[in-house]
Formats: C-alpha cells, sequence, structure tokens
C-alpha cells in the first residue's frame, strides 16, 4: 500500500517530499479528529457533552454533566465565550482488592463554546435537573450601523 495512493505521480516540478509532507498532516488531522474515539485505559479527563440549539433571539445550550453538584459547575460568559468548568468527584472510596472494573471518569473539565453573536450578559440563565445544565441566553441586536464617520474637529 503505497503513502501516495491518492496523490498524482510527482512530475518534474513537485517534489517527493513535498507530497510525502502532505499525506503525513492528512494523516495527523484525521488522528485529532477522532482521539475522542480512542480509550486511554481511564486516563482520559471527564469532559460533557453538549447541545447548543440557535433561534433568531437567543441560544440554548444543554450540558450532561451527571453525578455533579450544582456547586461544583461554574458558568461564564466572557467576549462571546460560553465557558463551563467544573468537576466530578469520587465519593466512594473502595478498598483496592475489592475493585474490579471502573469505566466512570473523574476529574475537573473546562469547555469552551464559541458563540457568533453578541449575547446580553444580563439574559444568561442557567438551570440544572437530572444531570443536564441548560442555559439560556438572549442575543444582543445588532446595531445595524457597521460603519460611522468619526467629524474631524479643528483644534
Amino acid at each position: 500500500m503505497s503513502l501516495f495512493k491518492n496523490q498524482a505521480p510527482a512530475t518534474r516540478n513537485q517534489n517527493p517530499m513535498s507530497l510525502w509532507q502532505q499525506e503525513m498532516n492528512s494523516l495527523f488531522d484525521r488522528f485529532n479528529r477522532n482521539l475522542g474515539d480512542f480509550d486511554f485505559g481511564g486516563l482520559d479527563k471527564f469532559s460533557p457533552k453538549i447541545e447548543v440549539k440557535e433561534k433568531d433571539k437567543n441560544y440554548t445550550v444543554f450540558a450532561e454533566v451527571p453525578g455533579i453538584k450544582e456547586d461544583d459547575i461554574n458558568v461564564t460568559l466572557r467576549d462571546n465565550n460560553l465557558i463551563l468548568e467544573g468537576e466530578r468527584k469520587s465519593e466512594n472510596t473502595v478498598d483496592e482488592k475489592d475493585f474490579y472494573k471502573s469505566e466512570f471518569s473523574y476529574g475537573s473539565f473546562y469547555r469552551t463554546i464559541p458563540l457568533e453573536d453578541e449575547i446580553n450578559p444580563d439574559s444568561v440563565k442557567a438551570s440544572y435537573k437530572d444531570g443536564i445544565l441548560k442555559i439560556e441566553m438572549d442575543k444582543v441586536k445588532p446595531s445595524g450601523q457597521k460603519t460611522k464617520k468619526i467629524p474631524v474637529l479643528k483644534s
């Protein structure tokens, strides 16, 4: 199997090394895109899955954070980015001899969700029920004025 199976054969003007570099970049891009599919044997950090819904006048964000207390979740709006952070703490202390297997993820998380529109910070409301964090926020109406002429005054 050739590394260059999707590439045209090198011509006089084409450097074979650049073809190899393009293929390696593509390989790393695919690896990074699929990184979440790999099992690191419990070494992975907890990261809540999110769902963002957008309407004309608002956004609603849902985050799966089961097993986390409301007091352990922080929601911040900064520069049109919604920031979710918190920690899932292990409450069970198990004697190693009784421990067989755990697929639970514990630890802190930090998620940044970029928002396309400016948000009214006074409108942001967060609620938590049955392991789902819900954040609702209103968009700020655009002024419609993209250009503003600034007069030059005589001194």
